[in-house]
């Protein structure tokens, strides 16, 4: 009888244990039904890659954290916003600029949380550069994957972390 009660007991706990942590991670699980902080993050990302291609220096840097860090397999760092600013500005003179391109179906995006809240996103996937001529699209030149890191900074999602890496030239692919 004594080791019964015992494990009548130890049962008890352990259910009760289950039914907290239920209760603590619920919501955080049920949220995720809830598409509207990926909605959000998608727009920030596609005007940040819209303003890469199309934009302006400074309309491409509004979207980066102060304290951003740009990582690239080829080129090497750069630490905070004033470097990176510094490169996004040469490209405001660039008769044919290049092109970035999602590459189809591998968009893929994650949340970060602070218990329910979250507070930021980790966003991956590969795209595609192409050279261009009088503003279009001409020839794929390049392959690549990315990683990014988002943050919620007081309601604006801001480029933090940016990993370009496994650049991969192509044949130069007309399109």
């Amino acid at each position: 009888m004594h080791n019964f009660l015992k494990n009548f007991i130890a049962s008890l706990f352990i259910a009760s244990l289950f039914i907290a942590t239920l209760a603590v991670i619920a919501p955080v699980i049920a949220q995720d039904t809830n598409t509207d902080w990926e909605v959000q993050v998608k727009k920030a990302d596609d005007i940040y890659w819209h303003d890469f291609n199309f934009g302006t220096s400074a309309s491409l840097n509004a979207h980066l954290a102060q304290d951003v860090e740009f990582y690239h397999d080829l080129g090497g760092s750069l630490l905070g916003y004033d470097a990176l600013s510094k490169v996004n500005a040469g490209m405001d003179n660039t008769k044919d600029r290049g092109r970035r391109v999602v590459v189809p179906d591998t968009w893929r995006v994650f949340p970060l949380r602070r218990g329910a809240d979250i507070y930021g996103a980790i966003i991956m996937g590969d795209h595609d550069f192409f050279s261009t001529e009088s503003g279009k699209i001409k020839t794929r030149i390049l392959r690549s994957s990315f990683t990014h890191l988002m943050l919620l900074k007081d309601g604006v999602w801001k480029v933090a972390r940016i990993y370009s890496y496994n650049h991969q030239p192509v044949a130069g692919e007309e399109r």
